[in-house]
């Protein structure tokens, strides 16, 4: 079996404004008011430990934080838009025999309703949410651990520093897209296994990645 480990927020998902809007809510920190200013942060290779250092958010709030966070993503979730092209491919990589799986930081409820509304759900295996902002090393081995997956026959893909961090120490290799929140020049500098630059693009490095396990 051959199975594709995906990132939901910016990677599936095209949530990144309404992810700041939800964070400018819980914090009213004056950085986040301006979309424009948040998307200057992301643009000038920001990842996010360093939003969270210059932020000033203490780790004792991030728990809080993230729950409230989904609780208020559970309104308005089914709002929020799947990038283009990415339900051509995982119809194709469905009909190739991929298994698919999500982890994500949302919780698994708002994932379920996103995917059941852009009518996405059947092509993935479970979904794995909840996740904490940096314990998605221990989810993916989670993933392989309950599906009886060796890491040899897992890729990861995701958008953001943490997916490539997270995927290295499981010893999986990582596709980083660069439609998500962090910057191709970012993502590059953390070297993932490979970058696409569109999902067309996401659909063959899979694709041609499989031929060869």
């Amino acid at each position: 079996m051959r199975a594709v480990i995906f990132d939901f927020d910016g990677t599936l998902a095209d949530s990144f404004e309404a992810v700041m809007a939800i964070a400018y809510k819980l914090t009213r920190h004056e950085q986040l008011a301006d979309i424009n200013h948040v998307t200057s942060m992301r643009d000038n290779n920001m990842g996010l430990r360093q939003a969270i250092k210059i932020l000033e958010i203490p780790r004792w709030q991030w728990p809080w934080l993230l729950k409230r966070g989904r609780q208020i993503m559970s309104q308005e979730v089914e709002r929020i838009p799947l990038f283009p092209d990415i339900k051509k491919t995982l119809n194709e990589l469905h009909k190739k025999g991929f298994e698919l799986f999500i982890i994500s930081s949302n919780s698994r409820a708002n994932v379920d309703k996103f995917l059941k509304d852009k009518e996405i759900i059947q092509y993935f295996k479970k979904v794995y949410g909840g996740v904490g902002l940096f314990d998605k090393s221990r989810v993916i081995k989670r993933v392989l651990r309950e599906n009886k997956l060796p890491a040899s026959n897992a890729i990861y893909v995701g958008d953001e520093v943490r997916d490539i961090e997270a995927a290295k120490k499981t010893s999986i290799p990582i596709i980083a897209v660069t439609w998500g929140y962090n910057s191709e020049k970012l993502l590059d500098k953390h070297s993932p296994t490979i970058i696409a630059r569109s999902p067309s693009q996401l659909g063959k490095a899979i694709t041609e990645w499989g031929n060869t396990t």
